[in-house]
């Protein structure tokens, strides 16, 4: 098996551990029953598209509420922070390199504005949740004097240097900070690509004629 195939099957299968999945694929099957262009097609697909920017819309409200509310969290839950940010690479992958994981499955994803913007509003979403895992896991040194008393701070300021510079802003005091900041710097390189990706797909390049 190729390995582009390989990865395709593993998206699928990651995307579809989804709750979003699970609603969007009974709306599919739904708007399958008529014909394309009626009026139940249509208002069913717009049904899809607005459950598509609600879902994400909503997550990053929870994500800003979860970071806000993070130092009175238990540490485990860091894990199901990481497991939420996963879940949006894997998304952002599947719709960017095969046109699956979306509405229009099978289809070259179209860069347009409104994809452009969910996905930078899923990198936001992202942010906030490593910020949370930051701060409920703690763990990080050379901290300014102005963000000793703030797991909250620092674990923010930590995540919005990684996020947006792919550095780490201090030092961390245990493996597994160690651990998590590389991992959140590969987050972002990868993620980074799709999007700068979908950026380049708007220019219109026309070949250097001689």
């Amino acid at each position: 098996m190729k390995i582009a195939q390989t990865a395709k099957l593993v998206i699928q299968g990651v995307y579809f551990l989804s709750p979003y999945a699970w609603l969007d694929r009974y709306l599919k099957k739904r708007e399958a029953q008529y014909a394309v262009g009626s009026e139940e097609q249509k208002a069913l697909r717009n049904r899809r598209l607005v459950l598509s920017e609600r879902y994400i819309g909503y997550w990053f409200f929870t994500a800003v509420l979860l970071y806000l509310l993070s130092t009175l969290l238990p540490a485990w839950l860091a894990i199901l922070f990481i497991i939420r940010a996963i879940g949006i690479l894997n998304k952002e992958m599947g719709v960017v390199l095969f046109g699956i994981c979306k509405i229009t499955e099978g289809t070259a994803v179209s860069a347009t504005g409104r994809v452009i913007v969910l996905a930078l509003v899923n990198y936001l979403t992202a942010l906030f949740l490593f910020a949370a895992t930051y701060s409920v896991v703690g763990g990080l040194d050379d901290v300014p004097a102005f963000a000793l008393d703030s797991e909250r701070l620092t674990g923010l300021l930590h995540a919005a240097q990684i996020h947006f510079s792919l550095a780490s802003s201090y030092t961390p005091a245990t493996a597994l900070v160690a651990i998590l900041s590389i991992f959140h710097s590969a987050y972002c390189f990868l993620f980074g690509t799709l999007v700068i990706s979908l950026f380049v797909s708007l220019l219109s390049v026309k070949p250097l004629q001689s």
